[in-house]
């Protein structure tokens, strides 16, 4: 199906799932032959890896959030100059702007939210009201968001759109090297078990809790290593990185713990693990989560946000008490207790996982949601 010409905007001068998950969907949508520019700020992080992948791109001034009228105007020139018709923002900080960019053009423009972050608290008010209602559609990830849409705010429900964030299950299987391979790679011990966790390091991202559940399992004699793969969050120094090398000084677990930096190809650290820890405090939704079903590496994750969805309450992996590395290191003794039902739950889960994330399904559920707007 042919869509007329997509502009799909973010601001964002960070690198993250919200970032990745952006660019990667104007790449899906390009290779599906459909017209694709992504509005990106000059010289991010974003902006640099779309050139690499040769997606099509407006670079972009920062804007205030609100009332930018100078950099609105020049927005809407590009959307002209293109022949844009549908306007995609997937930042909740551009919402101001996308709006009062589409006042510009008359409203000619379809204007889409994908939402990436959950709505918290009440949005119900005059300005939040009126907002939200120059949207044309709103589309979000998992059902327990739609929830809190309709709670939260005045949205109509009928412009709601389920439409979860997809992956490149085959792409990704296939690239996955064998064990021994990814272990010889990332200079890990070939033989032993090894639990891991990916992403930046930061403290809500948990890395402290599961070396905290690390020492408990040591204490208990369960024989396990911990990979923690990721790098500090950029511009906010080292400190915290600085905290987990003190941790695992102090608990004597300098043997057990193994620090790598960040990994473009994520493949070398699903195929080095045996377990996947998700340590994050709140995951709206887990992209990493569903990597790891996919590669059918077992996962264990906080009862909190997307993350019980996502693992279908327990029936695709194990959860714990959201920020107790008590739990967190009972619930992994469980899992490596009964290693039948271990090997059973991964290739559950990595049989769902194929089938109801693939970016594939992404693709044609937006395709079909943007040709019901004509």
């Amino acid at each position: 199906m042919m869509l007329p010409p997509i502009a799909i905007y973010c601001s964002s001068g960070s690198w993250g799932g919200l970032e990745l998950n952006t660019v990667r969907l104007a790449q899906w949508l390009s290779e599906r032959d459909h017209s694709i520019t992504l509005f990106c700020l000059q010289d991010s992080p974003l902006a640099t890896f779309a050139s690499s992948l040769n997606i099509p791109s407006r670079l972009i001034a920062r804007h205030k959030r609100y009332f930018d009228v100078s950099k609105a105007l020049l927005v809407k020139r590009s959307l002209d100059q293109l022949n844009i018709r549908i306007l995609l923002l997937v930042d909740n900080h551009d919402l101001d702007f996308g709006v009062l960019v589409n006042l510009l053009c008359r409203k000619r423009i379809r204007l889409i939210y994908q939402q990436h972050m959950r709505i918290g608290i009440s949005k119900k008010d005059p300005i939040h009201t009126f907002r939200f209602r120059q949207l044309d559609a709103w589309i979000t990830l998992l059902p327990y968001m739609k929830e809190e849409i309709l709670a939260n705010t005045r949205f109509p429900e009928e412009r709601i759109h389920l439409i979860p964030l997809g992956i490149d299950a085959t792409s990704l299987r296939a690239s996955l090297p064998d064990k021994q391979a990814a272990r010889n790679y990332l200079n890990l011990p070939a033989s032993q078990m090894i639990m891991g966790i990916l992403g930046r390091l930061d403290r809500q991202k948990g890395q402290h809790l599961v070396i905290e559940a690390l020492r408990r399992l040591k204490q208990k004699g369960v024989s396990i290593l911990l990979l923690i793969m990721g790098e500090s969050t950029r511009d906010e120094g080292e400190d915290y990185l600085n905290e987990l090398h003190q941790m695992v000084s102090s608990s004597g677990l300098q043997d057990d713990v193994f620090f790598r930096g960040y990994e473009q190809n994520v493949s070398w650290f699903y195929a080095a693990v045996d377990l996947f820890i998700l340590g994050s405090f709140e995951e709206t939704y887990g992209m990493v989560t569903i990597e790891a079903m996919v590669c059918g590496v077992p996962v264990i994750g906080s009862r909190a946000g997307g993350t019980p969805e996502l693992l279908g309450n327990g029936k695709y992996g194990w959860l714990y008490q959201t920020k107790d590395p008590v739990d967190l290191a009972n619930t992994i003794n469980r899992a490596l207790e009964d290693p039948q039902r271990l090997k059973q739950v991964s290739e559950r889960a990595q049989h769902y996982a194929y089938s109801a994330f693939p970016h594939t399904k992404e693709c044609i559920s937006i395709e079909t949601l943007i040709q019901s707007l004509d």
